[in-house]
């Protein structure tokens, strides 16, 4: 089986009927979606990058479906948060990490990095309220 992109995946879902739209979420469930839709729609989530979207070079490699998934782990060192990482990290060298995470992204993985950080995803019908309907745990705190 061909694994998707959350890109993929997401343009899917935006087709499917509300109920539709949740089961599918529910039965894509992984710690790199729960992550994406956390840090897209958590308003306790503070983003420590720029507000515009940065240049970066798109990757053009066709095998890397899962690596959104892998960058997830890292999505930490873009936020405000109590570790010493992310206190000490400079500005700088926050965002050239995001740019290389962003170049080693498939173009619809990039480009949806992008709308996490903007906190707007550009699929029709995955909003903060399906979200939580779907991942009421996730969604507790917000």
């Amino acid at each position: 089986m061909v694994r998707k992109t959350f890109h993929q995946m997401f343009q899917y879902t935006e087709k499917l009927s509300k109920k539709d739209k949740i089961k599918h979420l529910q039965m894509n469930s992984s710690p790199g979606l729960k992550m994406i839709l956390g840090y897209t729609y958590d308003p306790n989530i503070k983003w420590l990058l720029p507000e515009s979207d940065p240049p970066y070079k798109q990757n053009s490699t066709a095998d890397n479906e899962g690596q959104l998934e892998y960058e997830t782990r890292k999505f930490y060192l873009f936020i405000d948060g109590p570790s010493e990482t992310q206190q000490n990290l400079k500005p700088m060298k926050r965002e050239q990490l995001f740019i290389d995470m962003l170049e080693n992204l498939n173009p619809g993985d990039a480009k949806l990095l992008l709308a996490i950080k903007n906190r707007k995803l550009p699929y029709k019908g995955i909003t903060k309220a399906i979200v939580k309907e779907a991942f009421p745990n996730l969604a507790r705190n917000w």
